[in-house]
């Protein structure tokens, strides 16, 4: 978007807002992305019970905080935020798997 101002550059609130669009659909664009390799990622697990890999999950969720706490934002937030992603990926993983495996 070549219009679009950086924060410091805004001088009204439509700028601020066409900012947090813009960055909003690169979220979930970023989103769509993840999915698929989510998705990918069915083809290498032997059943439906080798999907959610908690350990994985727990690994990801710590380095998350971790990433977190290194740029100033809320770690306990940014886990909330990744445990809702990563549990609601895990969900469509299972339904990719399944739909792949009948």
């Amino acid at each position: 978007m070549s219009d679009l101002k950086t924060a410091q550059e805004c001088t009204s609130l439509n700028d601020i807002r066409q900012g947090i669009d813009y960055y909003d659909r690169e979220i979930f664009h970023a989103l769509q992305k993840r999915l698929r390799y989510v998705k990918a990622a069915a083809q290498f697990k032997g059943n439906e019970q080798e999907i959610p890999a908690p350990e994985r999950v727990a690994a990801m969720l710590t380095e998350r905080r971790q990433w977190a706490h290194a740029a100033g934002f809320d770690s306990a937030f940014i886990e909330q935020l990744y445990s809702l992603i990563i549990n609601w990926n895990i969900q469509q993983q299972i339904q990719h798997w399944r739909e792949t495996h009948r």
